[in-house]
């Protein structure tokens, strides 16, 4: 990545900080163009490149777990030196069922569907068999906004329709669920200002021509947070900040650190992915910094099975209740 790449995804996020919940795919490159501070031709040219290259996979819809009566943990699961990583993404697919995946060089975040305690300790179990040597952090629960909207059958509709033509494909989403695209935009707008539709890019890092790296910085409690954060931003102009909402210290090793009052994660263009180990001796001289975590980001991809499944019993149930409610009107 590079110092046009950390402009348009800062122009892609409000606030320019990644968050699950944030990205907008209703941007146009034009609103791109004028929040980066760059030509149309040039964020064309560097999209269609994203793409090329494989960096820029897919654009994701999911609904609020709200509407389906879960929520959202988050579990570590850290990575022994030489092992091969085939055999790890396997079982975290296939044991695990995440909705999403951060992954990086040494470390998978899944995101995970609360479930039931049985079955969430049955499938933690299953993990350790297959996995014993790696070292399996406890789920954490993962905040989220809420919503209080109710969905009906159509928007369930959309959903579904959404992440089956990701991209999203506008046209292709109209047509499959028979409405305008007129309408489906409506629909879309509602559904997201009722913060029950959200979207989130799937990306592969490793298909960014240049290394970028994912720091995290724990301040101590007491520190000036507000006088840090500006400082390292100064240095770093590139860096494009994340939502610090995950408390990433828990795939640390126990240490004495002073308790911590804060965190400041972020990705940062570097030359190579050698230079993990002296940005961490940087920052640690940084007053009130207590800990740094530095990764390599490989991808952040969703997995379809957790969502595709619930979603699938919302509109069957829905459409039961429709046909059942149909027959008794007609009797």
């Amino acid at each position: 990545m590079d110092s046009l790449d950390i402009r348009l995804f800062r122009a892609m996020f409000p606030g320019n900080v990644m968050a699950i919940r944030a990205f907008d795919p209703r941007l146009s490159v034009q609103d791109l163009a004028r929040s980066a501070g760059l030509s149309r031709v040039t964020v064309r040219r560097r999209l269609a490149r994203w793409r090329d290259e494989g960096f820029w996979r897919n654009v994701v819809a999911f609904p609020n777990p709200d509407a389906l009566g879960t929520s959202f943990q988050m579990q570590s699961v850290v990575l022994e030196p030489g092992r091969t990583r085939s055999r790890s993404e396997r079982a975290l697919i296939d044991l695990l069922e995440p909705a999403f995946l951060f992954q990086s060089d040494d470390v998978y975040n899944p995101l995970f569907l609360a479930e039931a305690r049985e079955i969430s300790d049955r499938r933690q179990g299953r993990f350790r068999e297959v996995n014993g040597s790696h070292v399996l952090c406890p789920p954490l629960d993962f905040p989220f906004v809420s919503s209080s909207m109710t969905l009906g059958l159509r928007d369930w509709k959309i959903i579904r329709s959404l992440r089956r033509f990701p991209g999203p494909d506008w046209g292709a989403v109209a047509n499959d669920v028979g409405v305008s695209l007129r309408g489906l935009q409506r629909r879309v707008a509602r559904l997201m200002e009722g913060r029950a539709l959200f979207f989130f890019p799937d990306v592969d890092f490793r298909r960014s021509p240049g290394s970028v790296a994912w720091v995290g910085i724990m301040f101590g409690k007491g520190a000036d947070t507000v006088r840090l954060e500006t400082e390292i931003t100064q240095r770093f102009p590139n860096l494009f900040r994340v939502d610090p909402i995950f408390p990433f210290e828990h795939v640390l090793p126990p240490s004495d650190r002073p308790p911590i009052g804060g965190r400041f994660p972020f990705f940062l263009p570097v030359p190579s992915a050698s230079s993990g180990d002296q940005l961490r001796r940087d920052f640690l001289t940084l007053p009130g910094v207590v800990d740094v975590v530095v990764g390599f980001p490989t991808q952040n991809i969703s997995l379809p099975r957790a969502f595709d499944t619930r979603i699938e019993a919302a509109i069957h149930g829905l459409s039961e209740m429709d046909s059942s409610v149909s027959s008794r009107f007609n009797a």
